[in-house]
């Protein structure tokens, strides 16, 4: 008798929303659709990502002014490790609410204060951060590309695949190198798109960043198998 328990039935349409559809896996990726997504993940939810996007500008705003008041280099390192650590966690907040669109859930900005997962997250961003930082250190270039390949790392944390760092960053690597042509196209837009974001008096940021979020969301889930919900 075979002891093999059958799979779970998938999760219920989000309410409101179209059901979710299995991402394809394998490199299926249209950049183009990605980007296009972003942008009807943002219309569809246009007030609460631009609040979302709003607060983190604010916090990093006023840590970064108020750290200017230290004149004591231990108070102002303690301040940067304090602000780096914020930073992280604002990062998750944002991964979470990019998420939530994919889910045909609407972000909220409580999203953005949410801990679980930090310490993995936290483990994960040290060990990337040096290996960029010798990368850069090398010419630049290596350190760009480790930055690409290691991109995905949070997502596996903060969609729940992985409560290990290391695992999180072998997670990014290998669907990175599996889809370099398409990610590395959608990765140029992004860049693209927030510049054009940035041009606009920064003002075009507050659309351009979670329109862009959303659309790495879903390469995210696209790419790895996961559920994405279709947008009307």
């Amino acid at each position: 008798m075979s002891d093999i328990t059958p799979p779970p039935p998938p999760p219920p349409p989000p309410p409101g929303g179209a059901a979710p559809t299995p991402g394809p896996s394998g490199g299926q990726l249209d950049a183009g659709a990605a980007i296009g997504y972003g942008w009807k993940g943002l219309t569809k939810n246009l007030g609460p990502l631009i609040l979302i996007t709003l607060v983190i500008v604010a916090i990093q705003a006023a840590l970064s002014i108020f750290g200017q008041e230290f004149d004591s280099v231990f108070l102002l390192l303690m301040w940067n490790v304090l602000t780096t650590v914020v930073g992280l966690i604002l990062a998750m907040g944002l991964i979470r609410a990019s998420l939530a669109v994919v889910d045909g859930r609407t972000p909220e900005v409580g999203m953005l204060f949410q801990s679980e997962g930090f310490v993995p997250y936290l483990v994960a961003s040290i060990l990337v951060g040096l290996a960029v930082g010798v990368g850069f250190i090398l010419c630049i270039i290596p350190g760009l590309i480790l930055a690409f390949l290691f991109a995905f790392y949070g997502y596996g944390i903060v969609d729940g695949r992985t409560d290990d760092g290391i695992e999180a960053m072998k997670m990014s690597w290998n669907l990175v190198t599996s889809n370099v042509g398409s990610l590395l196209l959608l990765f140029v837009l992004v860049v693209l798109i927030n510049f054009a974001g940035l041009l606009l008096c920064f003002i075009g940021l507050l659309f351009t960043y979670p329109l862009t979020a959303i659309a790495v969301a879903y390469a995210w889930r696209t790419l790895s198998g996961g559920t994405v919900t279709q947008l009307a």
